[in-house]
């Protein structure tokens, strides 16, 4: 036979010590569109040099260096662009500012190795393909707003892999 105890009754003091405001004024803020949609790839160009800015939320998942589908795509097509460079193929990781500088470096190191690792086989025979972590060494953008908060939008934009090769 089950016997059902009846919990005994809160005071109403310890009812109302638990209960909590909300302050709602500060719970929503607006969002600068402009800002917080981020390309998924830039090109850019210094003589014949061309630089590729990968964002690593496309590349990869939230503290991970394992390439998603998504990615493999987008460098399978980087990658045939690669057989006409006439110089070594630099991939360059970063990260944003959360986390460990320490840390930072080795995911950042682990993300460049694993887009160099699948270019490898399109390069040029011979052609070295080189893998550097920069942590958030060299940040593109600011990762707090000027009164300090958090900036999602601008540590999604530090968050890249680049790829450097020569001209074709």
């Amino acid at each position: 036979m089950l016997a059902l105890v009846a919990a005994a009754p809160v005071p109403d003091d310890e009812v109302r010590a638990a209960v909590h405001t909300l302050r709602t004024d500060d719970a929503v803020r607006p969002i600068d569109l402009d800002r917080s949609v981020v390309e998924l790839r830039t090109e850019e160009h210094r003589g014949a040099e061309t630089t590729l800015v990968l964002s690593a939320d496309v590349l990869f998942a939230f503290d991970s260096a394992e390439l998603t589908a998504t990615a493999r795509r987008q460098i399978a097509d980087v990658a045939g662009r690669l057989a006409g460079s006439a110089a070594p193929i630099r991939v360059d990781g970063y990260t944003d500012s959360f986390g460990t500088p320490a840390y930072n470096v080795i995911l950042s190191q682990r993300r460049a190795s694993a887009v160099a690792d699948l270019l490898r086989p399109a390069a040029p025979a011979g052609f070295l393909v080189s893998a550097r972590g920069h942590g958030s060494a060299d940040p593109i953008a600011h990762d707090t707003l000027p009164d300090g908060s958090d900036d999602p939008a601008g540590r999604a934009i530090n968050r890249r892999v680049t790829i450097t090769y020569g001209g074709q």
